[in-house]
């Protein structure tokens, strides 16, 4: 793939009509018990065309009683590849996401948001992703605790930067990894969000992108996203 003039690589065109199955696959986040759970909520609407994915889910009615890191994702989709981070120079993650709440109260971000991730399932667990409502732009930072591993879940908001209590349009977000000073670094429109020096980097990850909610109630949409790497 040759890089575009902002030096970005575009991953997947979305051309559509659905998902390209040889980049993207549902995510299956592992259970106690061995099995998988498979976050794609049955009421989840998906269009896929023109450069853009667009997933909406009117009424959220996926759920598991016992673990809430398995609760929270609504619709989860990983990319098939991999990306392996340099060892000496920083890399990023970048998608131009909306965010549109339908019912709900966009103003708790518990009760349903919308998310472009980059991370590590397999070795560290460690994920990273710009995340919100319609009217909140936030950056998430994760250390799962899947295996009974110590776990992590930070939701951040910046107090200084202005994105005007919107959401619904596109913007700009950037995941920045840099291994060689352990820092990761999260921009909406060329704004810092957040920034978590001396924090793990892995030395590859995945991306996806998906909406979910942390408690049983409200309901999102995912809007248009465009992925680059």
């Amino acid at each position: 793939m040759t890089p575009d003039h902002d030096g970005f690589v575009t991953y997947d065109e979305f051309s559509g009509p659905e998902l390209d199955a040889a980049r993207w696959t549902p995510a299956r986040l592992p259970l106690p018990s061995g099995d998988q759970h498979v976050p794609l909520d049955p009421n989840a609407e998906l269009a896929v065309g023109e450069g853009e994915v667009r997933v909406t889910i009117p009424r959220f009615s996926l759920s598991h009683e016992a673990l809430q890191a398995v609760d929270s994702p609504k619709y989860l989709t990983f990319s098939t590849r991999q990306f392996e981070l340099p060892p000496d120079r920083p890399a990023t993650f970048a998608v131009d996401l909306a965010v549109e709440n339908v019912g709900g109260d966009p103003g708790d971000y518990r009760r349903g948001m919308a998310a472009f991730h980059v991370f590590d399932l397999a070795v560290s667990q460690r994920v990273f992703a710009v995340c919100g409502t319609s009217t909140r732009v936030l950056a998430l930072h994760e250390q799962l605790g899947f295996g009974g591993g110590a776990a992590f879940y930070h939701v951040v908001e910046s107090p200084y930067e202005d994105f005007g209590d919107d959401f619904t349009r596109l913007r700009a977000c950037e995941i920045t990894l840099d291994r060689g000073s352990s820092t990761a670094l999260w921009q909406v429109d060329g704004q810092t969000v957040y920034e978590a020096p001396g924090t793990v980097i892995p030395n590859a990850l995945r991306s996806g992108s998906g909406s979910g909610r942390c408690c049983r109630s409200g309901t999102v949409a995912v809007a248009r996203s465009t992925g680059r790497a």
